[in-house]
């Protein structure tokens, strides 16, 4: 692993969990520290709960990491460092704010950037599946998009799988309606350009979780 001492990161990170130092963030998944040395600053991911959902946890956090192998060389997401203890996943700290808090000074260079990036992932057999999210796009301090949190992504399977190929092509498509949403800020279908267009189709698994949104909103009015 790049310039690290993995026994006495592993130290740190079991005391940065004991005394809850060092936290950047926390989710129902688990928690991210924020580690640096005299070389670089680290992400580490950290799965909790107990029994099965530490499995479960700890399972996605594995995969997270296989999306990370499978991504190699990809400009468009931090640079994975390994997974400590095989229960630690250690990532590249990148500067900047998710599309929740700031938006890109030049919205089109940025867009055509993330398109750029989704189809070169793409190209290397991983969809994230969940772009839609805002916190998991980073608008980095170069005004260049960053792709986040790879723990929901699809990984397609080469040979005879055709349920994974089938989730492999569903979740591109997310991905690329994720696109749509975000560069139109969820504006009407009829406003997308006709270049785009052809990228947006609705899918079964959007489509029936928007009716059952609106099924709970009418019957619960919020």
């Amino acid at each position: 692993m790049q310039h690290l001492d993995e026994t006495a990161l592993k130290q740190w990170i079991e005391e940065s969990i004991a005394t809850g130092a060092n936290i950047l963030a926390a989710g129902y998944q688990g928690q991210t520290l924020y580690y640096e040395d005299e070389n670089n600053r680290y992400v580490i991911k950290v799965p909790h709960g107990k029994g099965l959902a530490r499995t479960f946890h700890l399972r996605m956090l594995r995969h997270e990491y296989e999306a990370y192998k499978k991504l190699g060389d990809f400009d468009g997401a931090p640079d994975c460092y390994g997974l400590i203890d095989d229960q630690y996943l250690v990532l590249e700290f990148i500067d900047g704010r998710t599309i929740r808090k700031k938006r890109p000074l030049d919205e089109e260079e940025f867009h055509a950037r993330l398109f750029d990036q989704i189809r070169t992932m793409h190209s290397k057999s991983v969809a994230h599946m969940d772009l839609k999210r805002k916190d998991n796009l980073l608008v980095k301090t170069d005004e260049s998009p960053c792709i986040l949190d790879f723990g929901a992504a699809v990984i397609k399977k080469q040979g005879f799988h055709p349920f994974n190929q089938y989730r492999y092509k569903v979740a591109k498509q997310f991905d690329y309606n994720a696109w749509i949403k975000h560069k139109y800020h969820g504006r009407s279908p009829d406003e997308i350009s006709m270049i785009d267009r052809k990228y947006y189709k609705v899918t079964w698994v959007e489509a029936v979780a928007s009716k059952i949104k609106s099924l709970y909103t009418l019957l619960t009015g919020k």
